[in-house]
């Protein structure tokens, strides 16, 4: 929490008329705002916004800079960047940058770094150019006064960027000869390539939408620039944004689609997606393609005719991790379905049996409907219905009408089964297979929660009797928060972490190891990766843990809330009986009536993984088949499975 009292003696201080003081005080803020919110807030209410950005005008360069980067640590809370906004900060700001000033590259990029911050606004971006800071800004793109000239262009050319989200600023970066001045620094011998990626997504996002930038980039020959960087190695962060960019420059426009193409662009963008590259590269690239192919018969022929294109297409459609990267390559495939004379290169690449089994991908999913969509289009062929028929691809189709597709699901079904062919009686016999199977799933699952009910029943019994018999050893009744230094080596050494001496000789107990941060870990304990990876697997269990508590705190779970935490994150009756047998087997016990946080962490990892191949609708990982919990209680279980983010349902 802000003190308040020394947030307004630092205010005061600011009206000294001693440099030296309005440095120094100016400083404690940036410090103290860099230290947390609440004193970026603290500052935002007490007055200390006004008088620094007065500051900006002050003739000693040092408290001008000073003031800067305070005033750049706060911009990033909402209130105080209205604030510096509407005390006049950015008219300021742009007179520091007008020519003849020569202003140290440090007060630069303080400077930059605070407009960057404003530029979040449409009012600050407009401010900007009614201040006529853009030609000042583009004007950076060259500056090489010393040593830290690279950060200065890169600073500004991410600020255009930023500005760039404002349609009247694009014109005016273009009008001002920015988008020249880009190209230019885009082709300038040494240019590293964070700086050639902060270029390349700046022209990208000048080009969206901008019919008029868009071609003044092609007449400036941009197209062959960002051309070349596709084949530049290595492929990343710089090839991401050049496909991107193409992507921008071809949108909607057929000019540059040709530009694209002439420029060789295709082949290098199929090249990029057969290669060990980085998935957000591929991305980018099939995206790219697909605006590529988007109503110009003669890039679909460009495509068709790279031998690896539609072969490397299907494979991503198959294999990619990728849910985007998947919708993206069915999108091509589903362009070039739309020409006849496409039909059976799509069929030899394998592209129908794919289409087939994407249309599981769910009843309102963009995927399914392309796929749905592709299929139609193929299904105007005779060889087509016959190899969707022999792919299976009816009954899915049919599965999608009852449930309860989107509108533009529905359409392209619809449209898929009148093109082949599907009779009434074909139609209704596969209906009624449907139905049959679902009532009988659905008491199948009847059945499963009974059973898990009165096992859960069964197992409050057989706890309250075990606790009425004898006392429960100290790790499985006593709260983590109050384990001992002991008592908490020992958990540690139970999940795999043998050495518990630097907890030992630091004093560390249940509670303080739960506040340790990854300075101190590394720092203060002299953890290796593999120990401090396993440190946090404890905080993030244990946060876990007391989520699932109606009362946090406790020192064990149990089964009730499991059940109702796994139900209030989505989870249904089945997915829930599998994860409590599963706790079962993995603890080697007849029932769970409740878990204290020895016995949780053992499970965490797995239940980590079984919720997420739940998510992913796949079948739940079974115990059995690793070994039981006790091998996956073992050092290398805890320690070589980085920490994944918790499932998309909540958990």
């Amino acid at each position: 929490m802000a003190d308040e009292q020394v947030v307004k003696q630092l205010v005061e201080r600011l009206s000294s008329e001693d440099a030296a003081v309005q440095e120094s005080t100016a400083e404690q803020m940036k410090d103290l705002a860099q230290s947390s919110v609440e004193y970026c807030t603290a500052f935002g209410q007490l007055g200390a916004i006004e008088p620094l950005v007065g500051l900006l005008d002050d003739t000693s360069k040092p408290v001008t800079m000073m003031a800067a980067q305070a005033l750049g640590c706060m911009v990033a809370c909402e209130p105080c960047c209205t604030q510096i906004r509407e005390a006049g900060a950015v008219g300021s700001l742009v007179a520091l940058l007008q020519p003849g000033q020569e202003l140290p590259s440090d007060l630069l990029k303080a400077v930059l770094t605070l407009l960057l911050g404003l530029a979040h606004s449409q009012a600050s971006c407009d401010a900007v150019q009614q201040a006529n800071g853009i030609p000042r800004i583009i004007k950076l793109l060259e500056y090489a006064a010393d040593d830290q000239a690279a950060e200065v262009q890169q600073e500004a050319a991410l600020l255009l960027g930023r500005l760039s989200l404002s349609e009247a600023c694009k014109g005016a970066i273009r009008g001002h000869f920015g988008i020249v001045t880009l190209l230019r620094m885009l082709d300038r011998p040494g240019l590293d390539r964070s700086s050639k990626e902060v270029v390349v997504r700046t022209l990208s996002i000048l080009a969206v939408d901008n019919e008029v930038n868009q071609d003044h980039i092609r007449e400036q020959y941009g197209i062959p620039a960002l051309v070349k960087l596709l084949e530049a190695m290595p492929f990343d962060g710089v090839t991401a944004a050049a496909a991107d960019a193409l992507r921008a420059l071809a949108m909607s426009n057929e000019a540059n689609k040709t530009a694209i193409r002439e420029a060789w662009a295709v082949p290098l963008l199929v090249k990029l997606l057969g290669s060990e590259v980085e998935m957000s590269v591929i991305e980018k690239a099939v995206d790219c393609l697909r605006i590529l192919t988007t109503g110009n018969e003669a890039n679909k022929v460009a495509l068709l005719t790279s031998a690896s294109g539609l072969p490397c297409l299907v494979r991503l459609m198959e294999s990619s991790p990728d849910q985007l990267v998947i919708e993206r390559a069915a999108a091509v495939v589903g362009n070039l379905s739309t020409t006849d004379q496409f039909f059976s290169a799509i069929r030899e690449a394998g592209a129908i049996q794919r289409l087939v089994r994407l249309l599981d991908s769910g009843s309102t999913n963009r995927t399914t409907e392309i796929a749905a969509k592709t299929l139609a289009n193929l299904a105007s062929e005779s060889s087509n219905r016959k190899g969707i028929r022999l792919a299976g691809g009816v009954p899915p189709l049919m599965r999608l009408l009852m449930d309860k597709p989107s509108e533009q699901v529905m359409i392209a079904v619809d449209e898929a089964l009148r093109r082949l062919e599907v009779s009434a009686p074909e139609r209704n016999a596969t209906l009624e297979a449907f139905r049959y199977a679902d009532a009988r799933n659905a008491a199948a699952l009847a059945g499963a929660v009974q059973a898990a009910q009165q096992e859960a029943a069964q197992a409050a019994e057989e706890a309250d009797s075990a606790r009425s018999q004898q006392a429960a050893p100290l790790l499985m009744t006593k709260p983590f928060t109050r384990f001992s230094v002991a008592e908490t080596v020992q958990l540690l050494s139970e999940i795999g972490l043998r050495d518990g001496s630097p907890f030992e000789s630091n004093g560390i107990t249940g509670g303080d190891l739960l506040d340790l941060e990854e300075e101190e870990l590394k720092g203060d304990l002299h953890l290796s990766n593999l120990q401090a990876k396993k440190v946090r697997r404890v905080q993030s269990a244990f946060e876990l843990f007391n989520r699932m508590m109606q009362t946090p705190g406790k020192s064990e779970l149990t089964l009730t809330e499991l059940r109702n935490f796994l139900s209030s994150t989505g989870r249904g009756e089945g997915d829930i009986a599998a994860i409590v047998n599963g706790f079962k087997q993995g603890l080697q016990k007849q029932t769970v009536a409740t878990l204290n946080f020895a016995e949780f962490i053992q499970c965490y990892q797995w239940l980590l993984k079984t919720l997420h191949l739940m998510d992913q609708a796949q079948e739940p990982y079974e115990l059995p088949r690793a070994n039981s919990m006790r091998g996956l209680s073992t050092s290398s279980s805890i320690s070589d499975v980085s920490p994944q983010k918790l499932p998309q349902n909540g958990v």
